[in-house]
């Protein structure tokens, strides 16, 4: 989550959103609040978001670019501020 938080602060052009799948929200309220999460989130109790995309093994994260198509998934964590990640990003 820190490298996610640090991308969107050097890229402001793109959008990072964290959806968690908590069905407790005072859990996922508490976790946000204790880790400094500075980054749009949303919270899917209902997990339609997760069946949808298919997520089976969180944390995953979906590029997807400007006309709604998912471009890429990664599947656990990520640099998300190493030069090739951003020079991908910044090519969609």
């Amino acid at each position: 989550m820190p490298s996610l938080i640090r991308l969107q602060k050097q890229m402001p052009e793109i959008v990072v959103l964290a959806v968690d799948f908590n069905d407790d929200d005072s859990s996922y309220r508490q976790f946000v609040a204790d880790n400094h999460i500075d980054l749009l989130t949303i919270r899917d109790a209902s997990q339609k978001s997760n069946l949808a995309f298919g997520s089976t093994r969180p944390p995953e994260t979906y590029i997807i670019d400007p006309k709604g198509r998912i471009r890429r998934k990664f599947i656990g964590a990520q640099d998300w501020t190493s030069p090739e990640i951003k020079n991908y990003l910044r090519n969609l």
